[in-house]
């Protein structure tokens, strides 16, 4: 049983089964980060994402609304080429026709005449159906940008959040486990209180006293109904149902150390380049940009109209990073505080851990009994227990990060 900050160990695997729920009601672990094709789906940190967009309710949704998306853009495109197809012929009719106009002569010349304004009325039509089909081709471009975006920030938002449910389950087997210790130890002092009673060194009194204020079957139960829900909410989230065959990775490490060797600086510099709503002001900058240019060039001259909106773009965009940072900045001060939390209760774990060590020697050598082990193991397990919850808040405020980081 060893706690190391370097390496650490976000549950105390020496102490955690995975619950797996399958038709036998067997327990087992996997590290395996892909459902097989013994029908076994493997849940890790490593594994949920893909879970989720093969199996998530919701992002089966965003992901049909972005084909939709790309589909009529698609379509939109095809109707765009066609309408610049149709005003090309349209074009060429109209020259020939005008050519055949200034060789006819004049029994030919009325015949000419209307071929020319007849191609002429069509290319006309042509242009006007062209300026629809660019249109409809914008308004289908702006859709498949929005739906991208939506899923995209859609499934980084249902991924974490099934992330912190995976990590809160974890956590509740590490509470059942000392839950279940707990009751085991408990169970060995009533059998003390029942003896000094029935020998006479404790009143009926002071033993009823003694068994009310036993509550660790009670919270046992509680725990496991805990878990049971929270396992619940994480199938849920992951978009399977908790009758599967299941398996849980327990045995999760990450290194914390790169936490200390984070440049915020640098970080900023990728979340602002990287984050959605910052890029999509932009994009909203350059549309309006293009606009205004293209209204120049026609017209020689822009609406003042036009300025304001280029004004209150670029006062959007400006609000969108200082949103962006501010909150980013948070997130870093949250993670570092957590850090350093666990830094400073670090000490006292392995402290701690070494009176256990050192207990269980003595009782190897008959210098301590076994309800001494067994309490300094139980007091060690349990401050272990809010180390390891501390690590798992931890583990979320990095992954909170790093997601920001990736501009959602």
């Amino acid at each position: 049983m060893t706690v190391t900050l370097a390496n650490v160990s976000l549950v105390n695997i020496s102490s955690v089964q995975a619950a797996t729920t399958d038709n036998t009601g067997a327990t087992s672990t996997d590290n395996t980060s892909a459902a097989t094709t013994d029908s076994t789906i493997k849940v890790s940190l490593e594994s949920i994402r893909d879970i989720m967009i093969e199996n998530n309710l919701d992002i089966k949704s965003l992901d049909n609304n972005l084909k939709i998306a790309r589909q009529n853009y698609e379509d939109a495109k095809d109707a765009n080429d066609s309408a610049n197809s149709a005003v090309t012929s349209a074009q060429s009719d109209v020259t020939s026709a005008t050519a055949t106009k200034n060789a006819a002569d004049a029994t030919t010349l009325a015949a000419a005449t209307t071929t020319l304004t007849n191609a002429e009325g069509h290319l006309s039509d042509a242009k006007d159906a062209l300026v629809g089909a660019e249109k409809d081709l914008t308004t289908a471009k702006d859709k498949l940008k929005s739906a991208q975006s939506s899923y995209d920030t859609g499934v980084e938002d249902k991924v974490y959040a099934a992330q912190q449910e995976y990590l809160t389950y974890l956590s509740d087997l590490s509470t059942q486990k000392l839950n279940q210790d707990t009751v085991k130890s408990n169970e060995k002092e009533e059998q003390v209180y029942k003896l000094q009673y029935e020998s006479g060194f404790i009143s009926k009194n002071d033993y009823i006293d003694k068994l009310q204020k036993n509550t660790a079957v009670n919270d046992s139960n509680a725990a496991k109904d805990t878990e049971e829900l929270d396992r619940t909410k994480l199938c849920n989230a992951l978009g399977i149902s908790p009758e599967e065959n299941i398996t849980f990775n327990t045995d999760i490490n990450e290194d914390f150390q790169v936490i200390s060797k984070i440049n915020y600086d640098d970080d900023l510099k990728q979340m602002l380049d990287n984050n959605v709503s910052i890029k999509l002001a932009n994009d909203d900058i350059t549309t309006l940009n293009d606009e205004i240019d293209a209204e120049t060039n026609t017209t020689d001259s822009t609406d003042t109209i036009d300025n304001y909106k280029k004004d209150n773009a670029d006062i959007s965009l400006k609000q969108q990073m200082n949103t962006a940072e501010t909150s980013f900045k948070e997130q870093y001060n949250t993670l570092m505080n957590s850090y350093n939390s666990i830094k400073s209760s670090y000490d006292k774990i392995i402290q701690e851990q070494e009176e256990y060590k050192t207990t269980q020697t003595k009782y190897d050598y008959g210098f301590a009994s076994q309800d001494e082990v067994d309490t300094a193991k139980l007091a060690f397990d349990k401050d272990n227990a809010t180390f390891n919850a501390s690590k798992n808040k931890l583990y979320v405020n990095y992954l909170r990060y790093i997601q920001m980081k990736e501009g959602y």
